[in-house]
């Protein structure tokens, strides 16, 4: 299987944290379940796969400083790390998750997070994963965040549908079919995995956002889903989107609170 379609986030680098928040207790409380499940206190060597800004691996660092290396497809997402408490400890790599620079068995451990809907060959990202995990106890993390959604995306993501317009994910559009996938048996072309959903209560925020800030998001078409819809329809939508933020939020500086949680899944091989 060759390396196929994927989408990188190096254009919206440079607004990517402020467009996909997580706090800072609920990312200290991802690293902590990660750690914990991870069994990094023993040592050894943990991969983020699509590490982006570090927003997740940089508070995994600061508690296993050595032990994590994050690879990210994506310059500008990688330079952004730099900054943050706690980067000093964690290793940053360029590579494609296609053909991860690492040799087969280095990691006691991996995580994905929203990474498989971005890549067209995803079963081989997968195979990839396998390769470099310790043959005997390596676990691979998929996660996805749900909820979050502000009714303002809802509704351009709606009217841009409906217009055919909104592009299609470039790789799986949801985990279903990926652990599909990794449960069916190697004889049927499956990964014969063992995947489990951890029980995580705590892995879940919320956030006050200003209208006006998911706004601009959707102005600037930070989202990948986005990019390909042409000016002139993109002003259009806009155009609609302020008609229905006026008439759905009042006052002078309206605020949603938006709901989230992380799903974690276990993977092991």
């Amino acid at each position: 299987m060759t390396g196929g379609r994927y989408q990188s986030f190096e254009p919206v680098a440079e607004s990517y944290d402020r467009t996909r928040v997580i706090p800072d207790k609920a990312r200290e409380e991802i690293a902590r379940v990660v750690a914990r499940e991870a069994r990094l206190a023993g040592g050894g060597l943990f991969l983020d796969a699509g590490v982006g800004t570090g927003r997740l691996a940089v508070p995994l660092a600061r508690r296993h400083p050595g032990q994590v290396v994050g690879v990210d497809i994506a310059p500008a997402m990688l330079a952004r790390v730099g900054d943050k408490d706690g980067a000093a400890g964690l290793s940053l790599v360029q590579g494609d998750l296609q053909r991860l620079p690492f040799a087969a068995g280095t990691f006691q451990a991996a995580m994905m997070v929203h990474i498989l809907h971005l890549i067209e060959q995803w079963p081989l990202v997968l195979h990839e994963a396998k390769r470099v995990l310790t043959p005997a106890g390596g676990v691979l993390f998929l996660g996805v965040e749900q909820g979050g959604r502000s009714r303002l995306v809802d509704f351009y993501y709606e009217r841009a549908r409906a217009r055919r317009l909104l592009a299609p994910s470039v790789g799986s559009a949801s985990l279903a079919p990926v652990v599909a996938a990794l449960r069916r048996p190697t004889y049927s072309g499956g990964f014969g995995a063992s995947v489990s959903q951890l029980s995580t209560p705590s892995l879940h925020w919320e956030r006050v956002v200003p209208v006006s800030q998911t706004f601009d998001a959707l102005a600037s078409r930070t989202y990948s889903q986005m990019w390909g819809i042409p000016d002139a329809a993109h002003a259009e939508l806009l155009s609609e989107l302020t008609d229905y933020a006026a008439r759905t939020f009042r006052g002078d500086a309206p605020t949603e609170t938006l709901a989230s949680r992380l799903i974690l899944h276990a993977v092991r091989f």
